[in-house]
C-alpha cells in the first residue's frame, strides 16, 4: 500500500533532495514527515465515509464555562491592543505597502503569471526589509503580549480545572503534526511577492487596513478560540464544500481559471475588477519562483482581515505548466488537485491550525474544498453561527464557490451563460 510517508510524488518527479529537507526541515513539497505521517492516519480513518459531506461532529448547544472564560480574556487583552497599536501599525505599514504597489504598478508587466525574481526585485526585496522594521516591531511586540496572556491565562484554567493538564497534554499530541512548518521569515520574499499581487487587487487603504487587523487579531483566533489547548478536548474536523457541476467545459479551463484567478501575479482590468468585490474573501497563492526547487510559496487571504498562508501547488516547480510530477494529494474525491494549504500551528498569522485543499472533483468536475482543522466541540469554536468559527468557515465557502464558478464561466462561455448558472442557484437557494 502506497502511503504518504514512503512516496511523496507521483508521476515522474524525483522525490525530494535530502539536502533541501536537511536545511529547511520541510520537504520541497512543504509537509514535514510527521505531517505526512498523520495524513495516513487521516486516510485510513476517513475510508467510511463519504469524501462529499461532512464528518460528523458534535458541538454544544449553549456556551459554557470555557466559552465565557475564553471571551472575557480575549477582550481584555484584544481590546486594548486595537485601541493602541492598531492605529500605529496601520501608518508604519503604509509605505512599504505603498512601495510595493508602485513596484508591481510600474516594474512588472502588465498581465504577468509571476513577478520576475531580477535584482531589481532583490534591491526592492531589502528595501522593503528596511521599510518593514518599524511595522515587524510592533508586530512581535503584540504577539509576545497575547502570547503571555494566553499562556498565563490558559495555565491558570488547566490548575482550577479538574483534569486540565491531562487535557493539555492530550492537545498539544493533536496538534504535534502541525507544528514545525517553514518560518515566514525564512521566504520573506514570498511575503512580498503574495503581499504585492494583493495590494494590487485590492488597493493601499483596504489591504492595509486588514494587514494590521492580521497582525493583532488572528493570534487570538487561532490559539484561544478555534484550536485553544488548555480549555476543550480538540480533535481534527472534516469540513468540505462541493460545487456545481462543470463538466461542460474542458479540464483544462477549469484549471486554467483556478490559476489566473488565484495565482497569478497581475490579471486583466477585467479579471481584476471581479476578484476585487469587496464582500467577498480574495485568496492570492503565488507561484513558487522557478529557480527555488520547491512546490510550496506562501500565499495570503484577504477579506475583513487578511491572513498568510504555506500553500502546496500540485504540477511542476514552476506551477505554470502541467508537465511533471504531482505532490500527493490528501483528498479522495478529487479528480485534478490544483492546491494544498496548510494552516501551520507555528503561524501565528492565520486564524486556524489544520490542511485545506482546493481541488476539481471526480463528481462531474465540480469545485470542492475539503477541509481537515483543529477544532473543539464548544458553542465558541465550532457553532456554524459564531463568525470565524470551524462551523461558520464551512458556511462561508459555500458561498464563495458560487462566485468562484460563475468567474470562470465567465471567461470561458460568457455572461449569458454565467448568468443562467446564477440564475438557477438563486432558485435552489
Amino acid at each position: 500500500m502506497k502511503t504518504y510517508n514512503n512516496l511523496i510524488h507521483s508521476g515522474t518527479e524525483e522525490t525530494p533532495s535530502s539536502d533541501f529537507q536537511r536545511k529547511r526541515g520541510v520537504y520541497p513539497t512543504g509537509e514535514t514527515i510527521a505531517l505526512l505521517k498523520r495524513f495516513d492516519d487521516l486516510r485510513q480513518e476517513e475510508a467510511e465515509l463519504s469524501p462529499y459531506y461532512n464528518a460528523p461532529w458534535d458541538v454544544n448547544k449553549e456556551f459554557d464555562a470555557a466559552d465565557f472564560f475564553q471571551g472575557v480574556v480575549m477582550l481584555l487583552a484584544l481590546v486594548p491592543q486595537l485601541l493602541i497599536l492598531y492605529p500605529i501599525l496601520f501608518v508604519v505599514l503604509l509605505p512599504p505597502v505603498f512601495v510595493n504597489l508602485l513596484y508591481i504598478t510600474f516594474l512588472v508587466p502588465r498581465v504577468c503569471d509571476t513577478i520576475p525574481r531580477t535584482f531589481t526585485w532583490r534591491l526592492h526585496c531589502i528595501l522593503q526589509a528596511l521599510l518593514s522594521i518599524p511595522s515587524a516591531v510592533l508586530a512581535l511586540i503584540s504577539l509576545s503580549i497575547s502570547t503571555l496572556c494566553m499562556c498565563l491565562f490558559g495555565s491558570l484554567y488547566c490548575t482550577f480545572d479538574s483534569g486540565g493538564w491531562s487535557r493539555y497534554r492530550r492537545n498539544m499530541e493533536v496538534i504535534k503534526p502541525f507544528c514545525g512548518g517553514p518560518s515566514l521569515y525564512n521566504y520573506f520574499s514570498d511575503c512580498i511577492a503574495a503581499c504585492a499581487g494583493m495590494v494590487y487587487r485590492r488597493g493601499v487603504m483596504e489591504f492595509t487596513s486588514a494587514f494590521a487587523l492580521m497582525f493583532i487579531i488572528n493570534p487570538w483566533i487561532k490559539y484561544w478560540i478555534t484550536g485553544n489547548v488548555y480549555t476543550a478536548d480538540l480533535g481534527i474536523r472534516y469540513v468540505t464544500q462541493v460545487g456545481r457541476p462543470m463538466d461542460d467545459l474542458a479540464l483544462k479551463q477549469v484549471k486554467r481559471n483556478f490559476r489566473h484567478y488565484i495565482s497569478r501575479a497581475k490579471n486583466t482590468r477585467e479579471s481584476r475588477l471581479f476578484i476585487c468585490n469587496p464582500l467577498l474573501f480574495c485568496p492570492h497563492f503565488p507561484y513558487p519562483a522557478r529557480r527555488s526547487n520547491r512546490y510550496f510559496a506562501v500565499g495570503l487571504e484577504h477579506s475583513t482581515i487578511a491572513a498568510f498562508v504555506h500553500t502546496t501547488h500540485f504540477k511542476s516547480k514552476s506551477s505554470l505548466s502541467d508537465e511533471g510530477g504531482k505532490s500527493r494529494c490528501l483528498s479522495r474525491s478529487a479528480a485534478e488537485p490544483i492546491y494544498r494549504v496548510i494552516l501551520w500551528r507555528n503561524n501565528p498569522y492565520h486564524i486556524y491550525t489544520g490542511v485545506v485543499e482546493a481541488c476539481i472533483s471526480k463528481k462531474r468536475q465540480s469545485l470542492e474544498h475539503p477541509m481537515w482543522l483543529i477544532s473543539s466541540h464548544n458553542k465558541l469554536s465550532a457553532d456554524p453561527k459564531i463568525c470565524l468559527s470551524t462551523g461558520w468557515i464551512d458556511l462561508f465557502f459555500d458561498q464563495f464557490i458560487p462566485h468562484f464558478e460563475y468567474f470562470i464561466r465567465l471567461n470561458e462561455l460568457g455572461r449569458e451563460a454565467a448568468d443562467a448558472m446564477a440564475g438557477s442557484l438563486e432558485e435552489q437557494f
